[in-house]
């Protein structure tokens, strides 16, 4: 049986349906709760080691300082690795399987397959892996350290950071449009992650402020108010557009996906 992509009127049609279809891969399942104990134990319980260990006699402010530099250095490396391995295989497994041409034989778009997938994907991974653990984080300096850091401000790093892994959330869904297997999306991603470490000793610091490298590293000492040391509205403008970009890319190479 040859199966015959069906002609929509509308750009989105279906995305509704396509999205309850991926919203429920996570909340009618248990993976929810696997990332939620996932990113409870790695991010919350590296805390809490660091926070017992330090002992009652530290210096409140400085451990509240150093409690948000852990949790958004700690929360931007694994959360963009769990970003990447949890959207490599959103595009390429359903092609792999024959499920993405099965869905659109239905009344629905190649639009509407991308972008629900986006939502979702972005959506559910940063409440289970950024709003969890922020309030996880906030709750043990409130508990050890009997403040927490201004709201406001933790508020907007928090904001940076969610846009870091968004970041991380658009490029592989991208490359799950350009490449056939999971090896080269994941691969491309987490390399380019690999080359904010390597790359900002090389090249003129205008290239790496062009560039989600240093996101993570702004919004740590934003938490705290601290001095950044670069103009963090450059990086954030910049990771946004390039985000755009990604999306845009990812829309028009499934456009011309043949199944």
């Amino acid at each position: 049986m040859t199966l015959v992509a069906s002609q929509s009127a509308g750009s989105l049609t279906g995305f509704g349906n396509l999205l309850d279809k991926e919203m429920a891969s996570w909340w009618r399942t248990r993976r929810w709760l696997v990332h939620l104990v996932l990113w409870l134990a790695v991010i919350g319980g590296f805390l809490l080691l660091i926070s017992v260990s330090e002992g009652r006699q530290a210096n409140p402010a400085n451990q509240i300082a150093e409690t948000m530099e852990v949790f958004f250095q700690v929360g931007g490396f694994f959360g963009l690795i769990g970003a990447v391995l949890v959207t490599q295989g959103a595009i390429v497994g359903e092609r792999t399987s024959g499920t993405a041409a099965w869905v659109l034989t239905k009344p629905t778009t190649r639009r509407s397959f991308v972008l629900s997938k986006l939502v979702a994907i972005t959506f559910t991974f940063l409440l289970l892996s950024v709003v969890v653990p922020a309030i996880a984080a906030l709750t043990i300096c409130q508990v050890f350290w009997h403040g927490i850091p201004n709201l406001v401000h933790f508020s907007e790093a928090l904001a940076i950071l969610a846009l870091h892994q968004t970041f991380y959330i658009a490029l592989t869904l991208m490359l799950g449009t350009l490449f056939g297997s999971r090896g080269p999306v994941g691969g491309v991603s987490l390399g380019f992650w690999v080359a904010g470490a390597i790359m900002p000793n090389f090249v003129p610091i205008w290239v790496t402020l062009a560039t989600p490298w240093l996101l993570a590293k702004g919004a740590a000492s934003i938490a705290v108010w601290k001095p950044v040391g670069f103009p963090i509205w450059i990086p954030v403008l910049a990771t946004s557009l390039l985000g755009v970009i990604a999306v845009v890319v990812a829309l028009w190479r499934f456009e011309r996906e043949e199944f």
